[in-house]
C-alpha cells in the first residue's frame, strides 16, 4: 500500500505505532482519498518499506529525522501530523524542534511522559531479548495488549495486524525500543502547543495507555477536543475505523484547508 497522495506543500502525516507500519492507516486512506485530503504516511527504519535502521541504540530524535527527510524529500513543508503511540511521540519531537513546519496535531493512544527507569530497563531487555529469540513472542504479546476485546473477537482484523507486525525487522523493532526508552520527557511542550490540537484514546486501553494517560495531554494543553473510540484499545484508527474516520477525518479537512476546503 503505498500511504501516498500528496498534491501541496501542505499535508496530513500519518505516523504508526510500534509495531506496526504506515498500513494500520489503510482503512485512513480511502477516506482521505473521497475527502481530497493529501496525506502522506511513513515507515521508520526497520519497519514496512523503510531500510534498516543505521543502528541499533539510536537516539530517539533519529527517527524524527527520518520522518523530516521523507518530508522534505517529497517537498511536503507543513504537516498535520497523526500520531498514534510511538507516532505520538514522534510528533511532540517533530513540535519541539521543527515547530515551524507544524499546523495542528492529532495524539492518538500516546503520553508525553518519558518512560522511568523501570520501563527504559524492560525495553532495553526486549530489545536484547527480540535480537536473540527472534520477534515472534514480542508479536503475541503486542497483538494481546493493544488490542480490545472486539478486535480480539474478529479473526480477520487479529491476522491482518500480525501480518503488518510480521514485516518489522529484528533490528528495527530492537532500535525502536531502545530509542523510545531515550525518548525526552515532553510534558514541558504541552503548555506550548499553540497549533489546533485532537487527543484520542481507545475507550478499551487498559494496558498500554488508559484514557486517563491519553486525556492528561488534553487537560494540561490547549486541545480543542478530546475523544474517546469505542471498541478499541491502543490501535483506534485500525480497530475503529468508522468511528475514527467520523471524528478525525472532518477535524483534519477543516485545519488542512483553514475552514476553507475550496482552497484543495
Amino acid at each position: 500500500m503505498e500511504g501516498i497522495r500528496v498534491f501541496t506543500s501542505k499535508a496530513v502525516l500519518f505516523l504508526h505505532a510500534f509495531p506496526l507500519n504506515k498500513n494500520m492507516f489503510r482503512y485512513q486512506f480511502k477516506a482521505m482519498e473521497e475527502e481530497r485530503i493529501p496525506y502522506v504516511a511513513i515507515d521508520y527504519p526497520g519497519f514496512g518499506d523503510a531500510p534498516m535502521p543505521l543502528e541499533l541504540d539510536p537516539p530517539f530524535e533519529a527517527y524524527t529525522n527520518y520522518v523530516v527527510w521523507k518530508l522534505r524529500e517529497l517537498g511536503v513543508k507543513k504537516v498535520i501530523p497523526v500520531g498514534v503511540s510511538m507516532g505520538g511521540y514522534i510528533a511532540f519531537d517533530l513540535f519541539r524542534r521543527f515547530r515551524d513546519m507544524v499546523e495542528g496535531l492529532v495524539f492518538v493512544a500516546t503520553r508525553a511522559e518519558a518512560d522511568d527507569e523501570e520501563r527504559r530497563r524492560q525495553r532495553y531487555e526486549l530489545a536484547e531479548r527480540v535480537l536473540r529469540e527472534g520477534k515472534e513472542f514480542l508479536i503475541e504479546t503486542m497483538l494481546e495488549l493493544q488490542t480490545s476485546p472486539k478486535t480480539k473477537a474478529d479473526p480477520k482484523k487479529m491476522e491482518e495486524l500480525k501480518c503488518i507486525m510480521n514485516e518489522a525487522t529484528e533490528e528495527g523493532i530492537a532500535a525502536a525500543l531502545r530509542a523510545m526508552a531515550k525518548r525526552p520527557d515532553f510534558t514541558p511542550l504541552l503548555k506550548e502547543l499553540d497549533v489546533p490540537t485532537l487527543v484520542v484514546a481507545g475507550k478499551d486501553d487498559e494496558k498500554v495507555t488508559p484514557p486517563s494517560v491519553v486525556k492528561s495531554i488534553c487537560d494540561r494543553s490547549n486541545c480543542s477536543l478530546y475523544v474517546e473510540v469505542p471498541d478499541a484499545a491502543h490501535l483506534p484508527p485500525f480497530e475503529n475505523p468508522e468511528f475514527f474516520n467520523q471524528t478525525v477525518i472532518p477535524w483534519l479537512k477543516n485545519v488542512i484547508t483553514d475552514g476553507h476546503p475550496d482552497c484543495l
